[in-house]
Order: C-alpha cells, then sequence, then structure tokens
C-alpha cells in the first residue's frame, strides 16, 4: 500500500491512477463494510434519547428486485433479493412492521428532514400495499412535519398512474427512477426489459400528479458510444424531467459487466470526454451541477441546496436511521464531543437471516462498526467532497483542527496537478477535481485504511486465526 506522506508520493500516486478506469470505493463512506465485524449491539443501545440529537434523514429498504440474465442487472453491486410474487412483499412487510416496533418508543419525538425508501426496487409494490408502508412509516413518526420530503425509487416500467396517485396521496413527494440507459440495446445487455417511453411516461405522469421526478442515467457503459449518451441526455431534458443523476459505472465484484463485458467497455478517455460532455450539455439545457453526479433544473428548487441521494452536506452532526433489509444506519458522534467517533450498523444482507433476527425479538444486525474519530472525520470529509468544495471553517468548527494541515501532502499535489484550488475558506474542485472526486477519496484513505488492516490482522494473528501468512478481510491476497 503506498505511503503518500509527502508531496511527491502523493503525486506519483495520482498520476498512475489518473491514466486507469476509475474504481468507487466509498459507496457505504468509510471504512468500507469489509472492515466491520458482527456484533451484538444495535441503534438502540448506542443513540440515547436527549435535546443533543442532532437531525436526520430515514432510509427505508425493500430488498425486491426483477430477476434479470445477467443477475443485478450485470452491474449491481448492492444486495438484493429476486422477485418471485406478491407474497414475498406481504411476508416483507410484515417483517419491516415488527422491525419498525422496536423504534416505536425512540422515534416519538424524530422529525427527519427527509425520508428515502430505496432498494432493491420499491416499485414493485402493488397499487394496495402503498398505503400499508407509508401508514406504517407515518405512524412510527409522530412528530414528522406535513410535506416532510419522501422519495420512492423504481424502474421506469413498474411505475403507473395508479401507483403514482397512490404514493401521492399517502405522503410521497419525488420519484426517483433507476433509468440507466434509454436505448432499449444497451439496456438489453443489463437484462432488462424496459423501454424509453416507459421512462418518459412515468416523468409525464409524475409532472401531472404535482410529484417531483429524477432520473438516474449511467455513462461509461458497455458499447455506448458519445452519439448514445448525447441522445439520451437531449430526450431526458426534453421531458422537462427536474433532475437528472448522471454517473460513471462502477466496475467491481463479481458482476457480468466487470467479469464479462470489460473488452467492452469505453476506455477510460472515453469516459472522461463522456462526464466533460455531459455537464456541458446539461448545462446549455439549465440545468445546474450540485455534485459530481447531480444536476437539477435551474428553476427547481436550487435555493434549498439539499440533495435527496446525499445524506450530508458539511461537517455537521447529522443522524441516518435505516430501517429493512441491508439497511445502514450511521450515527456520527462529535456533536458530544470532537474527539467522539460514532457508529456505523448494517441489517442483515440474508432474507432469512432478517427474518430469523426479527423471530427472535431482536433487532436484524449483521455487522458494525465503531468509527474512531479519524474515520469519522474521513466519512464527512467523503461525503462534503460531493458539494464540489471542503468549507475548512466547518471542519475546524466540528473537529477543531485544519483540514488542509491534516492532509496536506495530498491536497498540495492534488493542486499540483489541477484538481482543486486551496483558498483561506474552502478547498474547491476544478473540473477535473470533480470528475476526480473518487480518485481524491482514495488518496486520502490510504494512510487510514492501512492502519485498520494492520490492527486487523494483529488481533487475528493473537487470536490465533492466521500464520505468518495473510489475506485481506474479504478474502483477497494483500499487497
Amino acid at each position: 500500500m503506498p505511503n503518500l506522506n509527502t508531496v511527491p508520493a502523493a503525486r506519483r500516486y495520482l498520476e498512475t491512477n489518473l491514466r486507469q478506469r476509475q474504481v468507487n470505493k466509498v459507496l457505504h463512506s468509510f471504512p468500507s463494510p469489509r472492515f466491520w465485524k458482527d456484533r451484538e449491539h444495535g441503534p438502540l443501545d448506542v443513540r440515547l434519547p436527549g435535546t443533543d440529537a442532532p437531525s436526520c434523514e430515514l432510509y427505508v429498504a425493500l430488498p425486491f428486485c426483477l430477476v434479470t440474465q445477467p443477475s443485478h442487472c450485470g452491474y449491481c453491486l448492492f444486495p438484493t433479493e429476486g422477485y418471485q410474487n406478491q407474497d414475498q412483499l406481504d411476508v416483507y412487510l410484515n417483517a419491516l412492521e415488527r422491525e419498525g416496533e422496536q423504534y416505536r418508543e425512540r422515534w416519538q419525538a424524530l422529525a427527519p428532514r427527509s425520508i428515502f425508501i430505496g432498494g432493491g426496487t420499491p416499485n414493485l409494490l402493488k397499487v394496495h400495499q402503498y398505503p400499508r408502508l407509508l401508514n406504517m412509516i407515518h405512524g412510527l413518526l409522530p412528530s414528522l412535519p406535513p410535506g416532510t420530503p419522501v422519495t420512492l425509487e423504481g424502474i421506469p416500467q413498474l411505475f403507473s398512474r395508479d401507483k403514482l396517485l397512490a404514493m401521492k396521496d399517502h405522503g410521497v413527494t419525488r420519484i426517483s427512477m433507476g433509468a440507466q440507459q434509454l436505448d432499449a440495446g444497451l439496456s438489453r445487455l443489463s437484462g432488462r426489459m424496459q423501454q424509453p417511453k416507459h421512462v418518459f411516461q412515468a416523468v409525464e405522469w409524475a409532472a401531472e400528479l404535482g410529484l417531483g421526478c429524477n432520473v438516474d442515467l449511467i455513462y461509461g457503459w458497455p458499447q455506448q458510444t458519445l452519439a448514445h449518451m448525447h441522445r439520451d441526455l437531449h430526450d431526458l431534458m426534453e421531458s422537462g424531467v427536474q433532475h437528472i443523476t448522471h454517473y460513471e459505472l462502477n466496475v467491481g465484484g463479481a458482476t457480468d459487466f466487470a467479469l464479462n463485458r470489460r473488452d467492452e467497455l469505453p476506455p477510460p478517455e472515453l469516459v472522461r470526454e463522456m462526464y466533460f460532455g455531459a455537464a456541458e450539455q446539461l448545462a446549455q439545457g439549465g440545468y445546474a451541477q450540485l455534485t459530481p453526479s447531480d444536476f437539477q433544473k435551474v428553476d427547481e428548487g436550487l435555493s434549498s441546496g439539499f440533495i435527496y441521494e446525499e445524506c450530508r452536506r458539511s461537517f455537521d452532526a447529522h443522524d441516518v436511521w435505516a430501517w429493512g433489509y441491508a439497511a445502514i444506519s450511521d450515527f456520527p458522534g462529535h456533536h458530544r464531543s470532537p474527539e467522539a467517533g460514532g457508529w456505523t450498523f448494517m441489517n442483515q444482507r440474508n432474507l432469512p437471516g432478517y427474518y430469523g433476527q426479527l423471530g427472535e425479538g431482536t433487532l436484524p444486525v449483521e455487522c458494525g462498526y465503531a468509527r474512531s474519530p479519524a474515520d469519522l472525520r474521513l466519512s464527512l470529509l467523503f461525503r462534503n467532497l460531493q458539494s464540489l468544495s471542503v468549507d475548512r471553517a466547518s471542519y475546524l468548527r466540528n473537529f477543531g483542527r485544519d483540514v488542509l494541515e491534516e492532509f496536506s501532502p495530498i491536497w498540495q499535489a492534488c493542486e499540483e496537478l489541477g484538481l482543486l484550488v486551496i483558498g483561506p475558506e474552502a478547498i474547491r474542485l476544478t473540473p477535473e477535481g470533480t470528475y476526480r472526486v473518487p480518485l481524491i477519496q482514495t488518496a486520502l484513505m490510504q494512510g487510514r485504511v492501512e492502519e485498520i488492516t494492520e490492527a486487523h490482522f494483529a488481533q487475528l494473528k493473537a487470536a490465533g486465526r492466521i500464520g505468518s501468512g495473510r489475506s485481506e478481510p474479504d478474502g483477497r491476497a494483500a499487497p
């Protein structure tokens, strides 16, 4: 693992990786779940009620997805369960209700600033099941202010006007569609059967019913060309959709795209050209860039500065309560002390395990991690980078240290390479740096990952579980 404690070393690392395909290693903030451990404790053990509780988000997970060939749409790295029949949905809602009941006392005064219902594919639910799900949520949150933003995620062909009306009537304010590609041929590479008409019809229905709407598109897809991308963006902007999330394909894991379609992926230099071409096209079409991947129509609520898919936009304390299969809760501790780390927990990623723990009357937590202060600072720094700048005063106020001094060699190397500009108030990303956020994050975490890895192997050795050889926590050979 490279040591990036000097500017020349950090610069060499960055220059080497600038020529390679980007990989987003921060899907769940910091550190990776591969470092998390089995736990007997859960969120209710570490978050005591009190007047000092920070603001929060609520994430509600539904696990099921349509079965595709290749599996997981060819690229998805998130845990899901294959949808077979409606009975699965009813059984899961029963379990979700049992889990929610364990939160009832704690959530009496909880007033999340937003709710996101994700998955999986939540719009697999039938029309009559939305009142049950949404009434369950509202019933556990009696202090929830009217009009709280509630987003529900889904795929285009499963939205219907009747479903959208039922969602709206029971509190959903916005939908988010994972279209990924509008070209039917490119979509079929993932095993998905949607057509462009499904996307545009759902956007039209959402506008008619007064629901906010986001559409996700992926660039860097197998066989995708610049022409494909520009046509999709043009047609989507013509639909009048409020928000477009345009993000780079993350190639990794045992996915079909990683294992079988690498030779069909656009080369790194073309993927970079796609990013800058899309950013320019969206700007010309009246969409402002809010994060490396989020673009919103200039006349659609920009004053709030609120990004639904990003839970935190500053270094101030902010909880994420997560409810359901594979859901991840996050509780930073620095609102109590600058030297507190906090906790993060993941629910069971195995559906029988999720049901089994609930049947035993316990929260279905699979693993968790007690963050050190250094871990927390990195976790929130990674989130903050999504806002295209790092507020030095906010970092100092929350953590009692200058973010520039803490990671000085990396910031200086990034500035030399034109990725950012260091100012007295903020570290601001350049357009190139905005594209390279995953690389900057990876450089920032190198030192701490090495510390965690060494501590992990020391524990295994002390327990007699390994000898002189070693492997990474996820089974890979260590560098």
